[in-house]
């Protein structure tokens, strides 16, 4: 037998398995690169034929041959494989290119790095969700043809929501009478919501509707865990209006997105209202004056003065603006009467350290540097958290600020409006009592007077 010969009788494999050949040629690479000593060959020999993987079977040539096959796999492989396909089509969604190119507006912040400073602060969502759910929102953004945020999650009893943010493309309420009812983009809706419970599936957003006044002052007055169905009831006293779990999460994001999105100070700038008609806003400050800033150092941005509110203010009537004066029947303005004080919101733009509770004034806000003690460098992150909202975080970087809220959607007992209480009775109504004269005198019943009927003549 020639040496070809042998070698092409080594390399005959038997049908699955590695041939004589290949072992022999792994087994001594190993010894090689391992420098082992001959006395181990043997061993390696072992280890290296129980790392062998058989190869695998042909695929059939028929869709006969493939039902053959299929029906000689066990139930218990074929259902784990038909999950493991399942879970592999839904995220191969995320990874397929766009057809089109997405238009300039659509953009999305770069949600790794966000996430990679959220972890300073204690908040992380898992690489393999956030780059899923980063893949998701760029879809998102594509599709709605605007730039899309990432809000935050909250926390359900079956599944949680992960919320999406984007401005309003079309103001809900213009007219005075619809402002009577519902704010528009000058105010809680300013901003479009998109819920979602599965992040690897873009088809699975929902937009959530407009909020109104009273939801979010009914809002402030209940507590609830939600349930994970946005077409759930909400059963609570007093009435919530609208009645499904969908209001309760726009009123409870709008309540959330006023107290605790925070930025810089001098990166913003507030108009506020001259005249009745107008409406107070926070707009981005001049470009060229935001560049020509310096970028807070860490102990400025442990100083509360340096965070301010990005976001308006509602007040107790759950409004960002002056409440509106109603119309009357010829269509003019309806003027409050005197002494009738409307609330009005906080001044815009302010700073996190007014935030205070109780007589005590109680900081709402804490801040934190990470690293921080021995590890404090000049790249240290200063995050702020927020003591009335549990699972608000606010993390600067540079002049940039990344906000983002995970937890329960309901707000610290201590620094909550009070609960509502159902009004008590009236007082109970004092016994009669003859009313009094001008002169101040008791009036009493007037003593019966006899008077007899007068007597009829006689006639002669």
């Amino acid at each position: 037998m020639s040496f070809e010969e042998a070698k092409q009788f080594l390399r005959a494999a038997p049908e699955g398995g590695q041939s004589l050949y290949d072992h022999l040629a792994q087994t001594l690479l190993a010894v090689v690169t391992q420098r082992a000593d001959q006395s181990q060959f043997e061993e390696i020999s072992a280890a290296i034929r129980g790392l062998a993987i058989s190869s695998p079977a042909p695929l059939a040539a028929s869709k006969e041959e493939a039902k053959e096959g299929e029906a000689s796999v066990a139930p218990e492989q074929s259902a784990e494989r038909a999950a493991c396909l399942e879970f592999a089509g839904s995220r191969a969604k995320l990874f397929v290119p766009p057809t089109e190119e997405p238009a300039e507006e659509a953009t999305v912040p770069n949600l790794p790095e966000q996430a990679a400073l959220f972890e300073w602060a204690g908040v992380s969502l898992g690489r393999e969700i956030t780059y899923l759910l980063y893949l998701s929102l760029k879809q998102l953004a594509a599709a709605k043809g605007a730039p899309i945020r990432f809000w935050g999650k909250l926390v359900t009893r079956n599944g949680d929501y992960f919320v999406a943010e984007t401005k309003t493309a079309e103001n809900p309420a213009e007219e005075l009478e619809a402002r009577l009812k519902m704010e528009g983009t000058e105010g809680p809706n300013k901003y479009t919501y998109f819920v979602s419970k599965s992040p690897s599936d873009p088809a699975s957003w929902k937009e959530l509707p407009h909020v109104t006044p009273d939801q979010i002052v009914v809002a402030r007055q209940i507590r609830r865990l939600l349930t994970g169905n946005l077409d759930a009831p909400v059963t609570s006293f007093p009435p919530f209006p609208g009645g499904l779990e969908a209001n309760l999460v726009r009123a409870t994001i709008a309540c959330i997105t006023a107290d605790t999105v925070l930025a810089l100070s001098g990166t913003l700038a507030a108009e506020e209202a001259a005249d009745e008609g107008e409406f107070t806003s926070i707009n981005p400050a001049d470009e060229e004056e935001v560049a020509g800033m310096a970028a807070p150092t860490v102990e400025e941005l442990r100083d509360p003065a340096t965070w301010v509110h990005a976001e308006l203010d509602l007040s107790a009537a759950g409004r960002a603006q002056k409440v509106p004066l109603p119309l009357g029947e010829d269509g003019e303005p309806i003027q409050p009467e005197d002494g009738e004080e409307l609330p009005e919101p906080l001044a815009p733009l302010r700073p996190i350290a007014e935030d205070t509770v109780g007589e005590a004034a109680k900081p709402l806000w804490v801040l934190r540097m990470c690293p921080g003690g021995a590890g404090q460098s000049a790249g240290s992150v200063v995050f702020a958290r927020s003591l009335k909202w549990p699972g608000a975080v606010a993390v600067a970087s540079g002049k940039e600020v990344s906000n983002v809220y995970v937890g329960l959607g309901l707000s610290a007992g201590a620094t909550e409006n009070k609960p509502y209480a159902p009004p008590l009775p009236k007082p109970i109504l004092g016994e009669w009592a003859p009313p009094e004269d001008e002169e101040g005198k008791d009036l009493n019943e007037a003593a019966d007077v006899c008077v007899e009927p007068p007597k009829e003549e006689e006639e002669e």
